[in-house]
């Protein structure tokens, strides 16, 4: 029977295999020490993941929550369910739909060049801190209404929260610390944005002058919104882009497809969204008791949905331990589904294409020194750190 367990650190760089005799053998899987169940098919994470009666979101929905149970869920998007999640992400979704994002493409285009033009003399930058980073952290910065010349200590916050240490199970003292900084410059940024103003057309600037579910949100509770979409804004990302570029560079044909017809390279992105998708797992709290493929999952109980799992599922796709960029799936898990599906999800995509586009352009002939490659371990992300290139 296939073993599995989150905090095996053996299994972080390549937990495919892991994942593959999961799906076989066990794919609805409990642990007791965590007392929590692990969803491993796809199938099984999508018809879950769509399910609205069955899971409450009040007890977190990372592994830091439900698994060692480290980080209070605090009110924010993630944090609510049903009829009250849905009118929460009312009140946010017009800043992350197509139609306001058309109106920053053309500051988000200057960004990315502005990126590249910083490395372009020197023949060399790190795609994941150089490129996805910087210009993620602008991008998020501007819908949020942070101001710009912030936005570099933002990153390194949010970069700091996500330290991980050998043995350590979950967020590290380095990670709290960089968890209360942001958190305590967001209050402030609040607080001085209340006295003096914030910028029209930002989510600040709403959550100062607007109600959300019938009350005016104070310094704490802005900063806790702010939170978790400047987080979620910038962490996965520069992941997703490098490991982009580094499949391009393994698949050269594709890469030069890709050159001489930039209309491939959404396609590239999502094939790499599925294929290295950064966040492996998220989840919820059972909230009642039901019946799911032949087991009885109690209320009370966590629940995660192993999406770097179900996104390399051989029933759904062929081939899935290839990166194809022909593949063209119409479903994956990057972005979630459901009531509970990325808020940002046209913003990552928007930036995916444009970065690609100006750094294919500006620098195509690229080169990856695999010999500098750093790699992100942790118990449910997986991504590279550093991506250094050559040009």
């Amino acid at each position: 029977m296939a073993a599995y367990h989150p905090f095996d650190e053996k299994i972080w760089d390549e937990p495919f295999e892991t994942y593959r005799a999961l799906r076989d053998e066990t794919p609805v899987y409990y642990l007791e020490d965590l007392d929590c169940w692990f969803i491993s098919r796809f199938e099984d994470v999508w018809a879950l993941q769509a399910d609205q009666s069955n899971f409450i979101s009040t007890r977190g929905i990372t592994t830091t929550h439900l698994l060692t149970h480290q980080t209070p869920q605090a009110p924010n998007l993630t944090y609510y369910s049903g009829k009250e999640h849905n009118e929460v992400r009312s009140y946010f979704n017009s800043y992350f739909l197509p139609r306001h994002l058309k109106t920053l493409e053309p500051r988000i285009r200057g960004w990315a060049a502005d990126a590249l033009d910083r490395v372009i003399d020197s023949g060399q930058a790190d795609a994941v801190h150089d490129l996805g980073g910087r210009l993620s952290v602008r991008v998020a910065s501007a819908i949020l209404g942070i101001p710009e010349e912030d936005v570099d200590q933002v990153m390194h916050w949010v970069n700091g929260f996500f330290h991980r240490e050998p043995g350590v199970r979950g967020t590290t003292d380095v990670g709290k610390q960089n968890q209360k900084e942001l958190g305590l410059y967001l209050f402030n940024l609040a607080r001085t944005a209340r006295e003096r103003g914030a910028p029209e057309g930002t989510v600040l600037h709403q959550l100062l002058s607007e109600d959300l579910l019938g009350e005016r949100q104070d310094d704490k509770a802005i900063a806790i919104h702010l939170n978790m979409m400047v987080i979620g804004g910038t962490e996965t990302f520069p992941k997703i882009f490098s490991a982009a570029l580094y499949r391009l560079w393994q698949n050269r044909e594709a890469r030069d497809r890709c050159i001489a017809d930039t209309s491939l390279l959404p396609h590239a992105f999502h094939e790499t969204l599925r294929y290295d998708m950064p966040t492996h797992m998220l989840g919820r709290t059972i909230g009642n008791d039901f019946e799911f493929q032949g087991q009885t999952l109690r209320a009370g109980s966590g629940i995660m949905f192993l999406w770097g799992s179900a996104n390399r599922d051989e029933r759904v796709f062929e081939a899935p331990d290839t990166w194809n960029l022909d593949r063209h799936a119409p479903r994956i898990l990057s972005f979630g589904i459901g009531q509970h599906m990325c808020l940002g999800s046209h913003v990552a995509k928007l930036e995916g294409r444009i970065l690609l586009e100006e750094t294919l352009r500006r620098i195509p002939d690229y080169e990856v020194d695999e010999t500098g490659i750093e790699r992100l371990q942790s118990e449910f992300f997986r991504g590279f750190w550093k991506l250094p290139l050559r040009f």
